[in-house]
């Protein structure tokens, strides 16, 4: 399926984001996108969600359409400042927040900056309980080899993200390509690498910045629900258990036969879900 929304945009100090609005809800949902992706990770779940929401889906600085500055602090602290600015530009005060891979750590980081804000916190395979990060993404942390390294081919970037899902068959060809057109320019490249260099090194996810995330999710006070693919290659699914230690009240949901991206792989447990825990939660 296509994925081709008319974007919004906002002014955020010296960057532009772009975001995707949907829906007219009460309630509103911010949407928020992992490493190397865009508000199209969240295709079949914007409309859908959109039936009693508003829904934001946001491209961050640095990825999808949004600006792609040399000068950008390319951390999750400056990504939740920048996503804080765009729900005070819109004036929304009170929202839900769903964050996907680096995402959720996106989402920890707004809800340790504005907890009295955040109604609710959904965890999506997140990023930040655990050192063990892809291999690739490690070994381009090394500067010469990053320097010797080739952009990876059609295939080979297909191939790449196809271990995102246990069910390669749920990646479909029209988004391989979308992801490649947008990975393609210097620009993206450069905040990509810069936002992996901000949070691991050849090790893995950096020590000091997991202690930091550590105390910030025993903080969390919000309702929160955490869902997981079992078979997620990325982020092993007993980082989940993790999070669901560390934050008091946290239920846990874990999607078996599924990957990194439950929200697409498996859309139609995952957004009814969402939905029941959004509304029994509200208010």
């Amino acid at each position: 399926m296509s994925f081709a929304p008319t974007m919004n945009e906002f002014r955020t100090g010296r960057c532009t984001l772009r975001y995707v609005k949907a829906g007219r809800g009460d309630e509103t949902l911010l949407l928020i996108h992992g490493l190397g992706c865009s508000s199209l990770e969240w295709s079949e779940n914007i409309e859908p969600l959109a039936r009693r929401m508003t829904v934001i889906a946001v491209d961050l600085v640095g990825f999808g359409s949004s600006d792609k500055p040399t000068d950008f602090d390319y951390t999750a602290r400056s990504q939740a400042r920048q996503l804080l600015a765009l729900m005070d530009g819109l004036h929304i005060d009170g929202f839900h927040v769903a964050g996907n891979s680096f995402g959720g750590k996106v989402a920890i980081e707004l809800t340790d900056l504005a907890a009295h804000r955040i109604k609710t916190l959904t965890l999506v395979d997140s990023a930040g309980a655990g050192r063990e990060a892809p291999k690739p993404m490690r070994i381009s942390t090394l500067p010469l080899l990053w320097r010797f390294m080739r952009k990876p081919t059609y295939e080979e970037f297909r191939q790449g993200w196809q271990a995102a899902f246990h069910d390669s068959g749920k990646l479909t060809e029209d988004r391989v390509r979308q992801k490649f057109a947008d990975a393609q320019s210097p620009q993206a490249q450069r905040s990509h690498r810069q936002t992996v260099l901000a949070m691991m090194n050849i090790w893995g996810f950096r020590k000091a910045d997991l202690e930091s995330l550590e105390r910030k999710t025993r903080a969390i006070r919000c309702r929160t629900l955490i869902v997981w693919g079992r078979q997620d290659l990325f982020l092993p699914v007993s980082h989940a258990e993790v999070f669901k230690e560390r934050i008091a009240g946290a239920t846990l949901e874990i999607f078996d036969e599924c990957g990194h991206a439950p929200q697409i792989e498996q859309a139609e447990i995952f957004n009814p879900l969402l939905e029941k825990f959004f509304f029994a939660t509200s208010g």
